[in-house]
């Protein structure tokens, strides 16, 4: 019994011990966010995409991200969009607890992009697979100050997407001079490393006002939340990122195929 009783009270003290060594603590950041999308069809089944975000914090005070995202698109049918492509990260560093150098990031991505009508309401399904090569930086023996580049690690994460969107004033579609709600939900989950526990790395939630301009423009301009799971963010202790944003979008899409001549009776 007394064995049993100095198990149990050794196994209390470690994890009790462990549990005051991490802490969990939340953080929240007030951002603006300025995107830019767009599908460029050159060819009925192929596009080219083009992306770029401008993610400042602090209201546009202080850098937070800047993302450039090229790729490609093969056009199924109208309802199905594959999609291969690449991203650039550079990540700033930002609020209470930063990241200790400035870094930047490589990813490959390949995505699925399900579009479906309910009456007036148009659902979109995203599912997207990256690959990620994140730059690791030591500081300079000389000068701790400074970073120097040590090599990359790898990473996985799946993200999937449901957005939303319902035309106002009666309209049955999005048209040129209407006005639209966007609501949609996005979750990040990492996998494919043991030694990471964050496996629900962020989700974003968000909404949307649009206004579709003419053909090839559409605004958007509405709220976004976004949490972002950071364990080890500083010596012993988990962060949870809290993150109010204003969220400000460009969506420009050109159709770059030649006009069919019209056929002669």
């Amino acid at each position: 019994m007394l064995r049993i009783l100095a198990s149990t009270f050794l196994a209390l003290c470690v994890c009790s011990g462990s549990f005051a060594q991490t802490h969990r603590i939340t953080d929240a950041n007030s951002n603006l966010w300025i995107s830019h999308w767009g599908d460029h069809r050159f060819h009925d089944r192929w596009s080219f995409h083009t992306e770029g975000h401008w993610r400042r914090t602090d209201l546009g005070e202080h850098w937070q991200q800047l993302l450039l995202r090229p790729a490609i698109n093969f056009h199924l049918n109208d309802q199905v969009l594959i999609t291969q492509g690449y991203s650039y990260y550079i990540n700033h560093t930002y609020s209470t607890y930063p990241i200790r150098f400035q870094n930047w990031e490589h990813h490959l991505w390949q995505q699925i992009q399900l579009t479906q009508a309910i009456g007036r309401v148009r659902i979109q399904h995203r599912f997207r697979m990256e690959e990620r090569f994140i730059a690791r930086l030591n500081a300079d023996a000389d000068e701790p100050s400074r970073a120097v580049f040590d090599s990359y690690g790898y990473q996985n994460r799946f993200r999937y997407r449901v957005w939303v969107t319902v035309p106002l004033g009666g309209h049955e579609k999005v048209a040129p001079g209407v006005f639209s709600v966007n609501l949609y939900d996005e979750v990040f989950l990492n996998f494919g490393d043991p030694t990471r526990l964050d496996h629900i790395n962020q989700n974003r939630i968000s909404a949307l006002l649009g206004y579709q301009v003419n053909k090839e423009l559409n605004a958007l301009v509405g709220y976004l939340h976004q949490t972002i799971q950071r364990p080890g963010a500083a010596a012993g202790i988990d962060l949870l990122e809290l993150n109010s944003t204003i969220h400000l979008a460009l969506v420009y899409n050109m159709d770059l195929r030649k006009a069919k001549a019209p056929t002669t009776p």
